[in-house]
């Protein structure tokens, strides 16, 4: 890219801003409604085949859109995606602020106010993105802006979906991508599979940064810096500055758990235990400002915690069926069904599922539930949530499907088997780690009856046990179910598929890690 460059036939890129291991940032303009925005492009040399680039092209596409549900103003309102020549495209609003890596940099270690007040923020953020299943992967001091106002944007979620859980693995191999492995919790670096616990890691690393000036584990060798997150106890942050309050020091060591189970429940948990030190925050010179007015979004703030505080307090009323809902023949609900597979192929989960709730809606007293035409809409209805990343709406409908769907089809089918995989990855997405871990090996031993050991479907769920188990810290048991799913990879699909070379990755960080 280089200045003056026109993307899409409508943003001009005006300044150039960074570049990162795979991509770069720049600061652009909208010629059509005349305003700046960010633009991230992700290089086409960060993919080493074809089918890499445009495999990562559809989940860049799809992350974009599961960004895009995320209403909250402490993350930028992503505009646009696609594809210009090689490189990938995101254009974001453009954030008017500093990077918290610079704010360190002049201000380091921060004031204890204002790392809570920072790291609170960002669990605000968190609390929304988990709620919906959306895990940022790579929260870092680079990846948040500080406001002239004091407010922080988190940047970047669901970027690093993009690389896939086999190119996260390679990091930990060959320590690229530093600015992520040094933030990178052991199940993530291990694994590449993300988590709402992971993201509580890097969580803890931030605010250990924020308070002690310094990395959990800072090295002047990346590899090195790497292990430690897996092998050393972190120190605790009164022993490096005495003034930091036990409660926080606490925290910090909870979020720095080896394994996921230990850390705090969720990002709420973490952001009720920081509140009580957002107080009297100082001024901090070239970061923030004080405007001769009443800030709008300090105004706006203090009204939203005053409601939050009073109104929000009683449970949710649900809204009543609106009157007059139009009732579908048996031709539009299968048409409707048809429809809705276009759009979630194309990943357009939303409007998918908002397709079938509507024609369910509209089969109301015109066809029974149990209708095969009604329980298709079901079954899609719940496989577009899976995909959207409604995991506990998701759950909740497979437990109740499950049961009619192996009442027509038989127990071992393999649309069956599939949606109990679903189902048990949801348990998994949800942190319900044991229920996962019982529901797959129960269904491991359905399907090699049912399948065999080297049917795909039975291969991806050897893999999710592996990375589970891995997960969970019981490494010797993931390498017993990881040796032997290689091997059949490799029969299957070749030494260099995708999914064999996931499997082979996982394992050498276990083996490496078993010395």
């Amino acid at each position: 890219m280089k200045q003056d460059d026109v993307i899409a036939e409508r943003y001009e890129l005006v300044e150039f801003l960074g570049r990162g291991g795979y991509g770069e940032v720049w600061k652009g303009f909208d010629k059509s409604l005349d305003r700046h925005v960010a633009a991230k492009f992700i290089r086409a040399d960060a993919f080493p085949t074809l089918d890499r680039r445009r495999e990562a092209e559809q989940r860049f596409r799809r992350e974009a859109r599961v960004t895009a549900r995320i209403q909250h103003p402490g993350v930028p309102v992503v505009y646009d995606v696609g594809a210009h020549g090689e490189s990938l495209y995101l254009m974001m609003q453009f954030i008017d602020g500093i990077g918290v890596h610079d704010l360190l940099h002049e201000h380091r270690p921060l004031p204890v106010a204002w790392a809570a007040a920072i790291t609170a923020q960002i669990c605000s953020v968190l609390t929304v993105a988990h709620a919906e299943s959306l895990i940022h992967r790579d929260l870092k001091p680079r990846n948040l802006i500080m406001c002239p106002d004091g407010t922080v944007k988190v940047l970047d979620f669901g970027i690093v979906a993009v690389l896939g859980s086999a190119d996260i693995t390679q990091i930990t191999r060959v320590g690229e991508g530093v600015g992520t492995a040094y933030y990178m919790s052991p199940e993530l670096a291990i694994t590449g599979k993300a988590s709402a616990q992971s993201d509580l890691y890097a969580l803890g690393c931030v605010l250990h940064e924020l308070l002690a000036g310094t990395r959990v584990f800072e090295s002047a060798h990346t590899v090195a810096e790497m292990s430690r997150h897996y092998s050393e106890t972190p120190p605790p942050l009164r022993s490096l500055r005495p003034d930091v309050p036990v409660e926080l020091e606490k925290l910090v060591l909870e979020l720095l758990a080896k394994k996921a189970a230990s850390r705090p429940t969720g990002a709420w948990e973490v952001y009720e235990r920081l509140l009580p030190f957002v107080v009297a925050l100082p001024p901090l010179p070239g970061a923030t400002t004080a405007a001769p007015s009443p800030d709008p979004m300090r105004m706006y703030a203090t009204v939203v915690e005053r409601i939050a505080a009073t109104a929000l307090t009683g449970p949710r009323v649900p809204a009543p069926r609106p009157a007059g809902v139009s009732r579908f023949s048996e031709a539009e609900l299968l048409a409707a069904n048809e429809r809705a597979e276009e759009l979630a192929v194309d990943g357009r989960f939303s409007q998918a599922i908002e397709l079938l709730e509507s024609a369910l809606r509209g089969a109301d007293d015109v066809l029974p539930k149990a209708h095969p035409v009604v329980f298709a809409l079901r079954m899609r209805l719940t496989d577009s949530r899976f995909a959207a990343r409604d995991y506990q709406q998701a759950a909740r409908e497979y437990e109740e499907l499950l049961p009619e769907l192996a009442g027509m089809l038989g127990s071992d089918h393999q649309a069956v088997l599939g949606c109990r995989l679903n189902q048990a990855l949801c348990s998994a997405a949800l942190g319900r780690n044991e229920i996962a871990l019982s529901q797959m090996r129960v269904l491991l031993a359905d399907m090699r009856s049912a399948l065999g050991d080297s049917d795909p479907l039975t291969l991806e769920l050897r893999r999710e046990l592996g990375e589970l188990l891995a997960k969970l810290g019981d490494h010797e048991r993931a390498r017993e179910v990881l040796r032997p799913l290689l091997a059949d990879m490799v029969a299957v699909h070749g030494a260099d598929h995708p999914e064999a070379q996931r499997a082979r990755a996982l394992l050498e960080n276990l083996d490496r890690l078993a010395g």
